[in-house]
């Protein structure tokens, strides 16, 4: 039961972070795909949270929102568990 909120949490975390970051920088979803080099329709699925990327595919989205792989993962935890990162 944990091990599925924690997918839950991350997947949520992840398919808002993306769009979040897309949209900040004014690119569509076919954009964001010929900039990554990922499908647009993977790109779909994962803002529609229908599927998780594998590392390769963070890899791929943070090239093509411009923003370091380190960066992109950084946002991502900040998502996923924001009372850790007050200090």
């Amino acid at each position: 039961m944990e091990n599925t909120l924690i997918s839950r949490n991350l997947m949520e975390a992840f398919r808002n972070l993306l769009c979040d970051e897309r949209k900040r920088r004014r690119l569509t979803q076919a954009e964001l795909s010929d900039r990554s080099g990922l499908s647009r329709q993977t790109i779909s699925l994962f803002e529609s949270g229908k599927r998780m990327p594998t590392l390769l595919s963070l890899f791929h989205l943070s090239k093509g929102l411009n923003i370091s792989s380190v960066k992109f993962l950084s946002l991502l935890s900040k998502r996923i568990n924001p009372a850790s990162n007050e200090h």
